[in-house]
This record gives C-alpha cells, structure tokens and sequence, in this order.
C-alpha cells in the first residue's frame, strides 16, 4: 500500500486528520541502530505507543551540551460539557548561534497518527503546526522507561530536529 493510500485508509477509518506523507522516509542518522524492522526487537530498539505521552518534563541534550530540547506535559484538563481531555504541553529547543525555539499549545489532546520511519501508529501531541511529541518505548520486554520523540519541521516542512526525550521529573 503506498503512503498516500495508507494514510486516507487512516483518515477513512480512524478519523485521523494528520498524516505524515513522508512517512516512509529513511529514518534520521541517529535513529539508525534504534529503529528496527517490527519482527525484531533488539537491545537497543524502541517502538511507537499508541498510550498518551506522560505527565511531566521530557528532555534531551548531545553530547557536548549544547543542543537541548525539552518539553514539559502538564496534567490532564477536562472541560465542561466535552468529551475530550486536554493538557497543556511546552517545547523548547536551543542550539549554539540560534535563536531558542519555542512552541506551546495549552488545548493539546492526543492523537492517534502515522509516524516515520515505518508508518507505525503513535500517540501524539501536536504543539503548533511544527511540533509533535509522539510516545515511545524500548522494545526490549523489562524495560519500563518510557520516551518521548520530538519532530520539528522547520518553515518549509522539512525535518530540522528529530530526537527521543528522556523523562526527568513529574509533578
């Protein structure tokens, strides 16, 4: 099935109004030993959830420090009168000679949509049009920390930052 056919399959079935189109790209240089092909599940592979990304702050930083990311998932909202939860999730992203990126939306709700590499279904959060918080975990059954993957397209839609976030703190 070719990507546009899975993702009006998804819209028809699920609902789901967002697809990535180019969701069978290869995979980021880094996530190159961590995303595998489903039928295995090495050491150090994680997976797509279809669970909610969790309360609390989610970072990330390179070796050297100097690129960071966060993100910080507040407690679920319910409105009066609607059947959905929202939450307020934050990003913020800074990098060495650029400006910090930061984007927020304070009605967030979860969203079952297609994410690359694979075209595998995950939970996801999307924060502005450039952001999404999408839910992870390792594959590896014992292993219980949960990860939180952070995409950011860049003003012409193309992926500028694609890193797993580990959780730090909760409320």
């Amino acid at each position: 099935m070719q990507p546009n056919a899975r993702c009006t399959a998804m819209v028809f079935l699920l609902g789901v109004g967002a697809c990535d189109l180019r969701a069978d790209r290869e995979p980021p240089a880094q996530f190159a030993d961590l995303v595998v092909n489903p039928a295995e599940c090495r050491s150090n592979s994680v997976r797509p959830v279809t669970g909610a990304p969790a309360e609390g702050l989610w970072v990330w930083e390179d070796g050297s420090a100097l690129h960071r990311v966060a993100a910080m998932v507040g407690p679920t909202q319910v409105a009066a009168g609607q059947a959905h939860l929202t939450r307020r999730v934050e990003t913020l992203e800074t990098r060495p000679g650029a400006d910090t990126i930061r984007h927020q939306s304070d009605t967030a709700s979860v969203r079952l949509e297609l994410v690359p590499p694979l075209s595998r279904p995950a939970a996801v959060y999307r924060v502005g049009p450039f952001v999404l918080l999408a839910s992870y975990e390792p594959c590896t059954p014992g292993l219980s920390q949960p990860l939180i993957r952070y995409l950011r397209l860049d003003t012409s839609g193309e992926l500028a930052t694609d890193v797993l976030l580990q959780r730090e703190a909760t409320r």
